[in-house]
């Protein structure tokens, strides 16, 4: 009991402070390393150091690739520059499991004395320095639970009997593996493989596991956090997936080509990482800790010199969405910033070219086609998707200064920008409506009349992508008349509806009402939209 009690109470202590480590470390990971990271990745040494220093400012190589997935969905940073950051900082975890192998006991005793002292007479009263308290508590809570469970020899002689127990069931093979698969499985669990390998090396100084087993065990750490974040990103499909599923590729490269260079160096004897690492440490603490970091290094240098065979290999395991297709601007670029000109007739065209798509958006809704729902929301998510673009790129813009005539345009463009998402969002609402009216019993009245109003906002949808491409003044004034007010006419609409079905419940009623106003809506937006288009507003 006294033996469980120490293993059970120190991993509690070790997994508390892990948590508190990178709960806190990410604090300090937010928009201003963001755009550390989108300025330090000019060239591969600063793109591996950047990779390292996130990986040790976060632990958590995982962390690491989600934050660069974001930052490569965002247009931050391209795919083949997000890849050596997310290989690299792996090494930057080592960083922990090099400090584990430290003996700190009387270091972190004074540690966490100092935490609480600052706490509890409360000396840091603006909570300025609160991330890095929390920090610092979470290194002692993590290394107090490393020394519980370094327990004494009587454990020792229980392991060594059942280590020779599985040599003669299964030799030595046996004996790697099952530290091997164990620790994949906890590495998914605990979703950290420098968790689970502090524990290999507290385990070996214990005695409860030799110096092979905790090496056995280090790779199968390796290889359950490659598998611990392909299961994170089940959820992701497309470009967002592909970092993840470079950082499997990464993790289990390494895992399997150390595990290979470990049995061959057990079956033949011959000396080969294992005995190399007698060269760096003597004793098997810093032994391992030099293992660990040559792994991570070994498993981003084995694919690096890969970098375009790679990025292909990742476009083709996880092939670009229709929702990624339609979200990409067709005639943004960042070279088209240095002129402002230039760079406003590009805007100018991709808005136009987002006008194009608005009928597409009411098309499901003309009919009763099989399937429309989803294809509608895929429109829907590439246009709000590509509308995020446009209006980053013309904040960049007006960031860097035009001259009075240019910025007049830029803020025309953005109030056209404004009045076409107020259109999107109306006319997806409108979808809504639509689709609840056919889901929902006894709406089944409203569907002509629904189908009609539609098929209104088709047309006129239509010729407002048509003005966007003529520029003609009567085109413009010829719309802003087919919208005009109808607030009278929708109102008359609904009252004679409700007249000739008497029988409509509540919930349908509501629907109808809805329904009516976002169409009126709509059109006005539509009206608003022509206005700004006309050349006298452009």
């Amino acid at each position: 009991m006294n033996l469980l009690a120490s293993l059970l109470g120190g991993l509690g202590l070790f997994l508390v402070g892990i948590k508190a480590v990178g709960a806190n470390l990410q604090q300090f990971a937010g928009r201003r390393m963001r755009q550390v990271v989108g300025r330090a990745t000019g060239n591969p040494l600063s793109t591996a150091a950047t990779g390292a220093l996130m990986g040790a400012v976060t632990q958590s190589s995982n962390a690491v690739t989600f934050i660069a997935t974001s930052m490569v969905q965002a247009g931050m940073l391209p795919l083949r520059r997000a890849m050596p950051i997310v290989a690299f900082s792996n090494v930057g975890t080592a960083g922990l499991v090099m400090l584990a192998t430290i003996d700190t006991h009387l270091a972190v005793l004074w540690l966490v004395a100092l935490v609480g002292f600052m706490t509890a007479f409360n000396l840091d009263r603006r909570g300025a320095f609160k991330p890095v308290l929390g920090t610092l508590l979470g290194l002692g809570l993590l290394f107090l639970g490393l020394d519980m469970m370094k327990i004494g020899s009587s454990a020792r002689d229980d392991m060594h009997a059942l280590n020779a127990m599985l040599e003669a069931g299964g030799g030595a093979a046996l004996g790697l593996a099952l530290p091997f698969l164990a620790a994949a499985v906890a590495t998914v669990v605990a979703q950290s493989s420098s968790t689970i390998t502090i524990l290999a090396l507290t385990l070996n100084a214990a005695g409860l596991l030799d110096f092979e087993q905790a090496a056995s065990a280090m790779y199968g750490a390796s290889l359950g956090s490659g598998g611990a974040v392909l299961l994170l990103s089940g959820s992701l499909s497309g470009a967002a997936r592909r970092l993840a599923l470079h950082q499997t590729i990464v993790k289990c490269a390494g895992a399997l080509l150390f595990l290979l260079l470990l049995v061959v160096e057990q079956m033949t004897g011959t000396p080969l990482l294992l005995a190399a690492t007698g060269l760096l440490a003597e004793d098997a603490d810093h032994r391992l800790g030099w293992l660990f970091l040559l792994l991570q290094l070994a498993s981003a240098l084995v694919v690096a010199p890969f970098g375009p065979h790679m990025e292909r290999l990742l476009t083709r395991l996880s092939p670009e969405t229709a929702v990624e297709t339609l979200s990409r601007p067709r005639f943004l670029y960042d070279q088209a910033l240095a002129d402002a000109p230039t760079a406003l007739d590009l805007v100018k065209l991709e808005q136009a070219r987002l006008l194009e798509r608005l009928p597409t958006l009411i098309d499901p809704l003309r009919e009763e086609p099989e399937g429309a729902g989803p294809a509608r929301r895929e429109l829907m998510e590439a246009a709000t998707a590509l509308e995020r673009g446009v209006g980053a790129f013309l904040a960049e813009l007006l960031g860097r200064g035009c001259d009075r005539a240019q910025m007049d345009r830029a803020v025309a463009l953005e109030a056209s920008m404004a009045s076409m998402v107020a259109l999107r969002e109306t006319l997806g609402e409108f979808g809504d409506s639509v689709e609840t009216c056919r889901a929902q019993p006894g709406a089944e009245a409203l569907l002509p009349l629904l189908h009609r109003l539609a098929e209104s906002l088709h047309l006129l949808l239509g010729q407002l992508a048509e003005l966007a491409a003529s520029g003609d003044a009567e085109d413009a004034a010829q719309l802003r008349a087919l919208t005009s007010d109808r607030g009278a006419m929708m109102d008359g609409l609904r009252r004679r509806l409700a007249r000739s079905e008497p029988t409509l419940a509540y919930g349908v009623q509501d629907v109808l009402f809805r329904a009516t106003a976002q169409f009126e809506r709509a059109v006005w937006l539509t009206g608003r939209q022509a206005l700004l288009l006309a050349p006298q507003g452009g």
